[in-house]
């Protein structure tokens, strides 16, 4: 329904001039331009001006509230479009203004555009804004565009486009440049990205089909877990978008640092999620590949800290949330992890898996280290079933014997690791074993059996007792548990017994003097935390029995030098200058060890202190301590230096 009043009359001698024109209509139509309640005004007293109110706009998918139209009517033609906001299906905009330009006195008509928008899938406004020159066919030709800013809380993207309209599409070329964004949850961010982005996209039936290049010259991008800190990146990317899935098909992934990589995924653009991923990397350098991919993933684990070098193949593809298949292949890498508990040297590997059926799992290495034990050339081999592995026999080297794991099994249960095994030690020198770890230089060998041991709920515990035969003697362990093995700080927990220890055999190993009996003792509740004694009731002293018990001038010296300040040797030194050795009764030794201080202890008590030689018969000797606490770290020192035969005692 139209309404039509006059606004004015200008009177002269021969007519009426008409200076305005109002016309009001509950709809008008307008090419695809559809305009309700709107209200038409025409000022003809010079500025040659239509205004237009309309409650609603609606251009194509688009709406515009509470719309303002001003329309220069005069030959060098302008148009403002203002309304209270723009709904569409991608985006809302607030306080929109559009402004195009076809004065004669500019080079070309130009169409600029300022608004705070928000994409649906977001919660935070932005203030956008752009400047495009006009082409003289805007349906064939190329747009440019300028000045595009997008600005919002954590996020600031400068850039240029150039697009050409397609049917029910475009092409579009953009250059950004010092982009900086991040999300509320810190999980996502970027600083200084400078590139472009090639873009074409068609629209068929609401879902779009799309394809670019990305090109990535300088800054830094977060997405975690991953962190790129090195530009000059470029994905060859093509797939479809219909809301909220962004569908990457195909995607070609030149990563500098690492190599090429191809891939395809599903994205949930409000939720960020990654859904069906596919990933393949092939020749690689394992370097770039470990502190990209791998590293991140891996922060908490015992894998966290290497340095890596070498050639790698790597893929995976998760489906719905859940891995499907992985395959990694290495060959001649060198692993070292950083905090010293393992190494391997011209390792190579074949680690696949499969969801929905078994692999075969295959790697070796030249040689390598556990600790500080030394690994010699290995060969491994396993078959994984989905979330098992398991094998009847690894054999590991380690010096000039090997560990044999029989019954191995392990699973992924839950969120954690469960596995059993059983192990036999096969001789191994104690010459060789001592001097990798850095101890005293011992003689004989160490072999031994280890039972069931058993890991789940970040816990390893052992079934039974380990034995290991040493020194003529025995030497066991019982309630083991050692708490995050693999951990940063890992805690055990065990028992220890030893008995007919040959103290003849034991004291030349340490170059501590001569001593002839056995020797026996315990160490109750021992916990270790990092691999360092802060808790344990421990006592070692000389079996009693028919054997032959001696102990030399120089064991004396040196036992008194191990208790430390206040412990005197009582010799009678009439016989000092005739003899050597001395006849005991009982030698021995405790510590009450509660963080780093020991309580010591020897045979028995005496109203200032403790016993720790006794002596029997003639030539005799008596050792007896005064000082009862003393550091654990000073009591580690003594040892080294009675090892070192840097001690001379005070002999009194």
């Amino acid at each position: 329904m139209w309404r039509v009043a006059l606004i004015g009359v200008l009177w002269c001698a021969n007519a009426y001039a008409l200076t305005g024109v109002s016309i009001t209509a509950d709809s008008i139509t307008y090419d695809e331009a559809v305009l309700a309640d709107a209200k038409v005004t025409l000022d003809l007293s010079g500025n040659e001006q239509a205004i237009v109110d309309a409650k609603t706009l609606q251009y194509g998918t688009a709406r515009l509230d509470d719309a303002h139209i001003l329309l220069d009517l005069k030959a060098n033609t302008t148009l403002l479009v203002k309304a209270r906001q723009i709904s569409s299906p991608q985006f809302d905009a607030r306080n929109p203004t559009i402004y195009l330009d076809y004065r004669q006195t500019t080079l070309q008509p130009t169409l600029s555009f300022n608004a705070e928008i928000k994409p649906l899938s977001d919660k935070q406004w932005a203030n956008f804004s752009l400047h495009c020159l006009i082409p003289p066919n805007k349906q064939k030709d190329t747009w440019h565009c300028v000045d595009g800013l997008y600005v919002g809380e954590r996020t600031r993207v400068p850039f240029t486009i150039d697009f050409l309209p397609q049917p029910n599409g475009l092409e579009a070329d953009i250059q950004f440049k010092q982009v900086s964004f991040s999300d509320e949850s810190g999980l996502h961010a970027g600083d200084k990205l400078t590139g472009s982005v090639k873009l074409s996209a068609q629209l068929v039936k609401s879902k779009w089909s799309w394809k670019g290049v990305f090109s990535w010259k300088e800054g830094e991008l977060f997405w975690q877990p991953f962190y790129f800190g090195q530009a000059g990146n470029q994905f060859d990317i093509q797939g479809t978008y219909q809301a909220p899935m962004l569908n990457i098909q195909q995607a070609n992934l030149q990563i500098n640092g690492v190599g090429q990589l191809s891939a395809s995924a599903d994205i949930n653009v409000q939720t960020k999620a990654f859904n069906d991923i596919k990933v393949k990397a092939r020749d690689v350098d394992f370097a770039g590949l470990y502190q990209t991919f791998i590293q991140p993933m891996a922060q908490k684990s015992v894998f966290g800290n290497l340095r890596v070098s070498g050639k790698a193949d790597w893929e995976f593809e998760v489906k719905d949330l859940q891995p499907q298949n992985f395959e990694l292949n290495i060959e001649n890498a060198n692993i070292e992890d950083l905090n010293g508990k393992f190494g391997f040297t011209n390792l190579n590997a074949h680690i696949p898996w499969d969801y929905n059926q078994a692999k075969q799992i295959f790697l070796a290495y030249e040689r390598g280290h556990l600790l500080k034990l030394p690994l010699g050339l290995t060969h491994l081999a396993a078959e994984v079933n989905r979330y098992s592995i398991v094998t009847p026999q690894l054999n590991l080297p380690i010096l000039d014997g090997a560990l044999q794991f029989e019954d191995v099994s392990a699973a992924w249960v839950g969120n954690g690791m469960v596995w059993h095994l059983q192990m036999k030690l096969q001789p191994i020198s104690m010459n060789s074993f001592s001097k990798a770890l850095g101890w005293p230089e011992m003689k004989g060998h160490i072999d031994g059996q280890i039972p069931l041991i058993t890991y789940a709920n970040q816990q390893l515990n052992m079934d039974g007792q380990m034995r290991f035969n040493m020194f003529n003697g025995m030497v066991a362990m019982s309630d083991l548990r050692i708490d995050r093995p693999i951990g940063v700080a890992p805690k055990l927990y065990a028992n220890l017994t030893m008995r007919d220890i040959d103290l003849g055999d034991l004291t030349r190993t340490f170059n501590f003097g001569s001593i002839e009996g056995k020797l026996e003792g315990d160490v109750k509740d021992l916990r270790l935390e990092n691999w360092k004694p802060v808790y344990m009731d421990a006592i070692i002293q000389t079996a009693d029995g028919k054997h032959l018990k001696k102990v030399s001038q120089r064991a004396v010296e040196n036992i008194t030098a191990l208790g430390g300040e206040g412990t005197a040797a009582a010799l009678q030194r009439t016989f000092l200058r005739f003899f050597k050795e001395f006849n005991y009764e009982k030698i021995g030794l405790s510590c009450q060890l509660r963080q780093d201080i020991c309580k010591m202890g020897g045979v028995e008590s005496t109203p200032s202190g403790f016993v720790i030689v006794k002596g029997k018969g003639a030539p005799t000797v008596n050792v007896n301590g005064y000082t009862q606490y003393v550091s654990w770290k000073d009591l580690l020192a003594r040892m080294q230096r009675i090892t070192d035969g840097n001690t001379k005692a005070v002999v009194q």
